[in-house]
């Protein structure tokens, strides 16, 4: 299986980084296909330029975004790694969806009803916060956030959304609470290679 994780934190050293490490390493010896883009490491670029965006509405897309086009074509799931920053993705996180999920590569319009262009693709969230679990999702923000992506990403380009996980208090947490969090990870890469 064909595995693209888009790790979007700017310090691959970081638990993010941990995670991540975890994640491929466990990806790979279950004899899957893994390939990382580090968002930050590679320096892409984040902002949709107006000619980039006039371009892309004629199918002309740019050479580093139609390198990221064959990474998703080519993958059977896309897991994104990500600190939860100011309610969603990190600059670097949103502007990627902004450049690399264009128009005529990942939907298309009929009118206005959208036609998805990434269907049979699965999708994996795997996210962290400094706020607890149960504080996120007491508050709602849980909930309000993965609805958002689910309907307004993935369902519109046709990306099933497989797995959210998500790490709590990360910050403050003991280590042996974080060893958890890696087995969980552990876990989740196995469950993936199941299918």
């Amino acid at each position: 299986m064909n595995h693209l994780i888009i790790f979007m934190h700017p310090d691959k050293n970081s638990f993010n980084g941990a995670l991540l490490k975890e994640y491929k390493n466990s990806l790979l010896e279950l004899g899957n296909t893994v390939t990382v883009r580090h968002l930050y490491e590679e320096n892409f670029q984040p902002l949709l330029t107006q000619k980039e965006y006039d371009y892309s509405l004629k199918e002309n897309y740019l050479p580093d975004i139609k390198k990221e086009h064959e990474e998703i074509e080519k993958a059977d799931v896309i897991s994104f790694i990500f600190p939860f920053w100011w309610g969603g993705f990190p600059a670097s996180g949103k502007g990627y969806i902004d450049r690399v999920f264009s128009y005529g590569f990942a939907y298309k319009l009929k009118g206005e009803s959208p036609i998805p262009l990434l269907s049979g693709k699965r999708a994996v969230l795997i996210f962290t916060t400094g706020t607890p679990e149960e504080e996120m999702h007491e508050s709602g923000m849980y909930g309000n956030f993965i609805d958002l992506i689910e309907k307004s990403i993935f369902n519109f380009c046709g990306i099933d959304l497989e797995k959210t996980v998500h790490f709590g208090d990360v910050i403050q947490c003991k280590e042996e609470e974080r060893e958890k969090m890696l087995r969980r990870v552990r876990e989740t890469a196995k469950s993936l290679s199941s299918h």
